[in-house]
């Protein structure tokens, strides 16, 4: 039984890469085009930039072209796989940023529980918990990360032992 359980979890490890490359690749359409909308459909943009203002973020026109241009280059980063932890990180503080700045705010629960249910029901929670996923697992096997990896020497050649026994 036990041989049959880690022959189990040995081809669950093994096949990994197919959900990490699955959430990379959907997560980065989800930005790329949210962020094409935005710069292309004026109403978007338009909504955009009241958002921005409401929120109080200074300069609501400039930023709301940066943070567009920045969802749709981060999130063809994240589609190809070419600086997939860069990317992550800049689209998960740009997260954080709009629930601390934006979202939280609409949340008109009472009570803790019912506010953290609230919350937690949030899909830019979600969108942060896939982000900081995609910081720490990496691209996963097909990406332009790990081709130019294979290309130049990485970080595992010179990691201690047990860190590349882990790796």
């Amino acid at each position: 039984m036990w041989q049959a359980t880690e022959s189990v979890l040995a081809t669950l490890r093994a096949a990994e890469w197919i959900p990490i490359t699955a959430v990379r690749i959907l997560i980065g359409l989800f930005y790329f085009i949210s962020g094409a909308y935005k710069l292309l459909v004026p109403a978007r943009f338009s909504m955009m930039e009241q958002t921005l203002a409401q929120s109080h973020i200074p300069f609501p026109h400039v930023n709301a072209i940066l943070l567009s241009l920045v969802e749709v280059v981060c999130g063809a980063g994240l589609v190809v796989g070419l600086l997939t932890r860069l990317c992550a990180l800049v689209l998960a503080v740009d997260m954080i940023v709009a629930i601390a700045t934006n979202r939280i705010h609409s949340i008109q629960a009472s009570g803790v529980l019912p506010w953290l249910d609230d919350f937690l029901y949030l899909p830019e929670v979600l969108y942060v918990m896939l982000l900081v996923w995609l910081i720490f697992s990496g691209p996963g096997r097909y990406s332009l990360d790990g081709l130019i990896g294979h290309k130049f020497p990485n970080e595992r050649r010179n990691a201690p032992k047990e860190v590349h026994d882990e790796i």
